[in-house]
């Protein structure tokens, strides 16, 4: 898979919560998503935008790729046979830091190894989300 079909498979599949997402599928909606906000960011900064404006703006422009993000971090944790519902693990980091403000390092921790999860080779042939998906 390519960078380009990755993204127009994520994007097509946009409200998709069943079957399963292959490494590459992943990994390269994960990276346009890198490139997306990198490049708002950059350009909201050299217009000269407030901080306070470009995090309003980053949030506003997160709302479109949100719902496929969400959907592919479900199908891939399919491709592992665990549930979609797997991702919320990183809620009580999020609230410990928003509330606590030592939640970051619990943050930080779980999306490292979650990163490290998602990289390994999924379930071998059928499970019960489906067939593997193709490469």
């Amino acid at each position: 898979m390519t960078f380009g079909d990755s993204i127009s498979t994520c994007l097509k599949k946009y409200f998709v919560f069943k079957g399963r997402a292959s490494k590459y599928e992943f990994w390269f909606f994960f990276l346009f998503l890198v490139i997306y906000f990198f490049v708002i960011g950059f350009l909201l900064g050299m217009a000269g935008v407030s901080d306070e404006g470009i995090d309003t703006a980053i949030g506003l422009l997160m709302l479109p790729v949100l719902c496929p993000y969400i959907a592919v971090i479900a199908r891939r944790l399919h491709d592992f046979n665990h549930s979609g519902w797997m991702q919320l693990v990183f809620v009580p980091g999020y609230f410990a830091d928003e509330f606590i403000g030592t939640g970051w390092i619990i943050y930080t921790v779980t999306v490292v190894l979650f990163a490290i999860y998602v990289s390994q080779n999924p379930t071998k042939g059928k499970n019960r989300f489906g067939p593997a998906p193709r490469k």
